[in-house]
């Protein structure tokens, strides 16, 4: 069912566990997500970036995937990812997404809470739920380079004027991940998670949650955090099935969706799990 991100968030937050977010890249992948929350019974996050609304192109994805939420067996909600545009944010929020992000965070802190009072505004006018992001979190993201060289960490105290004064309703604060697959093991600043969490009263997110050590996932959640993103590791899953399957001779298109379904699903299912929804939906 089509469900408010909020209301899946504020959940999370008061049993100390995280939904688990996660990018649909294709039919195939969004598939596995929803198949597999269902067999988890677990409430997830549907979420896209606008770069890939582009490469799919944007109404059909919309309707794929509102279609899929809406008829899912447990509570899903749709997120617009990583939308450094109001544009974006406003087209998502008139193609029943539940849920936007507006990056701002490259911009100083008063224009960034400005730009996210206005998304928290236009999301609330339709019952959706508003994300901002305070720092910097770099990567490389749908292949985006979002600056990991001059990736900087969230600020408490900006964290609670950002809060405060833009009427947001998560915060994604930079604490040293990032996005794409890591090079080498990340360092998460918990110290500056627990922090933020104990001045902010509303749902954190964590962003670059692929690749991560499940170890780090969970004192991340420990600490405070109630959603965790995830993407990458399912392009690379998605990748590698395809690969095999075709290698292996396979050319119907439907036994390929199939097995590439089957290996996705195997880390949506491991990603639910770490994250404590499993058996919340």
């Amino acid at each position: 069912m089509l469900t408010s991100a909020t209301e899946l968030l504020n959940r999370a937050q008061r049993g100390n566990y995280a939904v688990a977010a996660f990018n649909f890249h294709n039919l195939e992948i969004l598939q596995a997500i929803i198949e597999t929350a269902e067999a988890e019974k677990a409430p997830v996050i549907l979420q896209i970036t606008p770069t890939y609304l582009e490469k799919i192109g944007a109404v059909a994805a919309a309707a794929m995937a509102r279609g899929a939420a809406t008829a899912a067996k447990v509570p899903v909600a749709l997120h617009l990812d990583h939308s450094d545009s109001i544009k974006w944010v406003i087209w998502a929020l008139t193609h029943g997404f539940t849920s936007v992000m507006i990056d701002a965070s490259k911009l100083p802190l008063a224009e960034n809470i400005e730009i996210s009072r206005q998304v928290a505004e236009a999301a609330h006018a339709v019952g959706a739920t508003a994300e901002a992001e305070l720092g910097h979190i770099g990567g490389v993201e749908d292949s985006v380079d979002r600056g990991s060289k001059n990736a900087g960490l969230a600020d408490p105290d900006e964290a609670v004027r950002l809060v405060q004064e833009s009427g947001i309703d998560a915060l994604a604060p930079a604490l040293g991940t990032a996005h794409g697959l890591y090079t080498s093991e990340p360092k998460i600043d918990f110290d500056r998670l627990r922090k933020i969490r104990e001045r902010v009263p509303i749902p954190l997110v964590l962003h670059g949650g692929s690749g991560i050590p499940d170890n780090m996932i969970r004192e991340a959640i420990a600490g405070g955090i109630n959603k965790v993103n995830i993407g990458t590791e399912l392009k690379v899953a998605w990748a590698v099935a395809v690969a095999e399957v075709l290698t292996a001779g396979e050319k119907e298109p439907w036994k390929i969706a199939v097995k590439v379904r089957e290996a996705v699903g195997k880390v949506v299912r491991q990603k639910i799990w770490l994250c404590g929804c499993g058996g919340k939906g």
